[in-house]
């Protein structure tokens, strides 16, 4: 995403008050890049616009496309002009990394995101069809996910930066209040869902991801 009259952000050559850098050297590196991670949250939740990154508090994502084709819940889900508010409320609890592979796993926990929007979901539940569309909304707490970052090396003029090449999600979810917007099938379809939501959430979040790591040099972020 560019930011306001659609220049291309310029890349960041020396750290910032967002960035914490550390050192592959470092015996503690997996406590640095956590703690990187947890000293970025209020800045990613105004937004970074020297990086083309937009803010995160709320998120909005246009468009969500999720499908499930095997098992009891058969369905196509498209949600649409999705805000999320509590994003931003992120707490890295682990890293691991191996970054001679530029590999990092993280796992996190949100407290609390409640998401509004625009669904259509289409299929069948137990054998009986579900064809519904409208607005939703949904209260979701303890959010736990963890987060595979498969990176590869992309040098541009002769300097070396890291791009997220794969990015694999997985999370799990307490439902504290939604509306019915699936009936009473609605546990059900979230749990099915879950892999196919994991997909298009990673889908998402590689992007936002790219839009910072290519324009942060390795050695900016990563020194030797």
């Amino acid at each position: 995403m560019l930011p306001e009259g659609g220049e291309e952000p310029a890349v960041v050559n020396k750290a910032t008050d967002y960035i914490l850098p550390c050192s592959q050297s470092d015996p503690q590196l997996d406590n640095c890049i956590k703690n990187s991670f947890n000293h970025l949250r209020p800045y990613l939740a105004k937004g970074l616009p020297d990086l083309g990154v937009p803010a995160v508090e709320p998120l909005f994502i246009d468009r969500l496309v999720m499908e499930n084709s095997a098992g009891p819940v058969r369905v196509t889900a498209a949600f649409s002009n999705i805000t999320v508010m509590g994003p931003s409320n992120y707490t890295i609890t682990k890293i691991r990394s191996d970054l001679k592979k530029l590999r990092i796993d993280m796992g996190l926990v949100l407290p609390r995101i409640e998401i509004t929007g625009r669904y259509e979901v289409s299929g069948q539940v137990l054998l009986f069809p579900v064809r519904s569309q409208g607005d939703f909304w949904a209260a979701f707490m303890d959010v736990a996910a963890i987060a595979k970052i498969f990176g590869k090396e992309i040098e541009r003029d002769s300097v070396k930066y890291m791009a997220a090449e794969r990015l694999l999600v997985d999370f799990k979810l307490r439902s504290e209040a939604m509306n019915q917007f699936l009936n009473n099938n609605a546990a059900e379809i979230i749990e099915e869902m879950r892999p196919a939501a994991s997909q298009s959430i990673a889908k998402h979040f590689q992007a936002f991801i790219n839009a910072a790591f290519t324009k942060i040099p390795l050695d900016v972020w990563l020194k030797p």
